[in-house]
């Protein structure tokens, strides 16, 4: 049965899937009692019937429910139904930060300080409490919109007082986050969180993160190994200040780094205001003194982005020797040409088995560069890699794209142009179709948005309110232009914010002089145009009329308009025939006479 729909100790309704990660499925849900949207996170049906994983899940709820801080993700309930073992939490209506930075970038120096100051204030309090995070990294760092930074996954946290239920210590962080003394398989600790945020700081500066490499062995090695690239030379507009924080969370040895999250997050609070600062360098360690490196397959790689399988030991040991050559005496050479003639003989026939092996003779274990079949359709990526003699993982991965249409290879592992053996396991990743990239809607009518949207598979909701803005005109939308959404989700809304235009009262405008109405007009939004009219010629009528007010206007008194700019036409006479038999001046020496603003009439 689907988990999606369904109800949670009569209490949470299930909705949308919105996350998965190595332990559990995160869904949307409403909690029908508080009447508030949460998010519940469930465990892995498969990791239900394991005590070990059971155990961690619930260390999890009871870790997390002891944080209470504004940059750590709240957790509301924990609770077992029918196996289905949950967390209900608080929903954060936000990206992640690392999509985030995806869509911007990187972010602005003070940006990038505002959100380390508030996720290391987070750490800081977990630390406080004995827990340290283990995988602090921007995947798992949400952001509201308000731009509060929040914590989240603190399901592989190291609680010390439960540390027996992980006796084997298994690091389970990423790798481009991962602080040198864990690579080399020591034990968590509170400066491990340090280097993560130092790491973090960078990227959000720099745009990517530091240390990259073709293997997971490689970018730990980098690590350990090479420098901190400087922030400050890809942008010289960041201040040395800054670049020390980094400098001194991601410092190799840990004495060298911040003793606590609080120290570097005073540092944090005070960086942009300090000055002249000069670059802090620590003494590297002597040459010959590196130390000894055990990396486990089961601790270091064990990460649902990296398996053993992409390394080719299972146990990496970098051991220093030293190497001595002893001097040997070398006797002469004697000359016998029997033994010459017999070793030409004998190489003509070595290299004549070379050749016999090189060509006609295919090992099974033959070195072999992984071709590329990214862009091919899956059947035609599988004939190509099973014509090469690999073998082709029945479990064909399925993902969005940016770029390829549905069924079209968009990744493979091992990746292209890496050695390989004939024989190896080949896993491919298919596109399941592109991502829904949202338009721009707004200008638009709500009838053209509308029709777009339901074609795209959206349910669209109106929501009306008074604007400037035509009346029908969408003026703003739930979902931002650019955004991705998943064609797959059979659960797409969207609200479109609708002007209902400006609402103006036409005035009563009979009887008045035709400037004060035409000022009248004009001050509520109106566009005015003034007419004139034939005077009358009967006798009494004209005794009865009056020169240069409104006598007619063409929309009625206290009726409503929708937008500013309505035209309005008021009509008037601009002159009094003089009746016959009957002297004296006539009413068309008004003073408004003079002014004929008949606006091209």
């Amino acid at each position: 049965m689907s988990t999606a729909k369904r109800v949670l100790a009569n209490r949470y309704q299930l909705n949308n899937l919105i996350g998965q990660g190595g332990m559990a499925d995160v869904y949307t849900a409403y909690d029908t009692i508080l009447n508030r949207e949460v998010a519940v996170k469930i465990l892995r049906s498969s990791l239900t019937g394991d005590p070990i994983y059971i155990t961690r899940f619930h260390r999890e709820a009871r870790a997390a429910a002891a944080l209470s801080h504004k940059n750590i993700v709240a957790i509301y309930d924990v609770g077992e139904e029918d196996d289905l073992y949950y967390i209900v939490m608080e929903y954060v209506k936000g990206p992640t930060l690392k999509k985030l930075l995806s869509q911007r970038g990187r972010l602005t120096c003070a940006e990038a300080v505002d959100i380390m100051c508030q996720i290391t204030a987070g750490v800081a309090l977990a630390h406080s409490h004995g827990i340290i995070h283990r995988d602090i990294k921007p995947q798992n760092i949400l952001v509201n919109d308000v731009g509060d930074a929040k914590i989240a996954d603190f399901g592989i946290a190291s609680i010390q007082s439960l540390s027996q239920v992980t006796q084997t210590n298994t690091i389970m962080g990423s790798l481009h986050y991962m602080a040198p003394e864990i690579a080399k398989g020591e034990k968590a600790s509170e400066q491990s969180d340090i280097y993560a945020l130092g790491i973090v700081f960078y990227e959000l500066l720099r745009g990517e993160v530091p240390f990259n490499g073709e293997s997971p062995l490689n970018i730990a090695l980098k690590h350990m190994r090479d420098e901190m690239p400087s922030v400050c030379d890809f942008d010289h507009s960041i201040p040395q200040s800054v670049e020390n924080i980094i400098i001194k969370a991601t410092a190799k040895n840990e004495a060298d780094r911040y003793l606590s999250a609080n120290e570097m997050l005073n540092d944090l609070q005070t960086c942009l205001s300090r000055k002249n600062e000069e670059k802090l360098v620590f003494e590297h360690v002597e040459e010959g003194q590196t130390p000894t490196i055990i990396a486990d397959s089961s601790t270091l790689f064990n990460d649902e982005e990296i398996s053993p399988k992409d390394i080719d030991n299972t146990m990496v040991k970098v051991v220093e020797k030293d190497y001595k050559v002893e001097e040997e005496e070398v006797e002469p050479v004697k000359h016998h040409y029997g033994m010459i003639i017999g070793g030409v003989l004998g190489t003509l026939v070595i290299a004549a088995a070379l050749v016999v092996y090189f060509f006609f003779i295919r090992p099974a274990n033959a070195k072999l560069t992984m071709i590329n079949v990214i862009g091919k359709t899956q059947q035609e990526a599988i004939t190509l890699l099973e014509n090469e003699g690999y073998e082709v993982d029945k479990n064909i991965r399925e993902e969005l794209s940016d770029e390829y249409d549905e069924g079209i290879v968009i990744a493979t592992d091992p990746e292209a142009d890496t050695e390989t053996k004939k024989g190896d396991l080949v896993t491919l990743t298919v596109s399941k179709g592109k991502w829904i990239v949202m338009n721009d809607y707004v200008g638009k009518t709500y009838e053209e948005a509308e029709k777009e949207l339901k074609e795209l598979g959206f349910t669209v909701s109106k929501y009306e309110q008074n604007d400037e803005a035509d009346a029908g005109t969408v003026i703003a939308q739930s979902i931002a232009k650019g955004e991705k959404q998943d064609p797959t989700n059979d659960d797409k809304k969207i609200t479109l914010t609708v002007s209902k235009g400006i609402e103006i009262t036409v005035p009563y405008l009979l009887g008045e002089k035709i400037k004060t109405a035409k000022s009248t007009c004009e001050s509520a939004g109106f566009t005015v145009k003034l007419k004139t009219l034939e005077p009358p010629t009967d006798a009494d009528e004209i005794a009865k009329m009056s020169v240069n007010t409104v006598v007619k206007q063409s929309l009625d008194p206290y009726t409503k308009v929708t937008r500013k700019g309505e035209t309005i036409t008021l009509y008037y006479y601009d002159h009094k025939p003089t009746v016959p038999d009957e002297q004296g001046p006539d009413d068309t020496t008004d003073d408004d006479t003079t002014e004929n603003e008949n606006n091209g009439e």
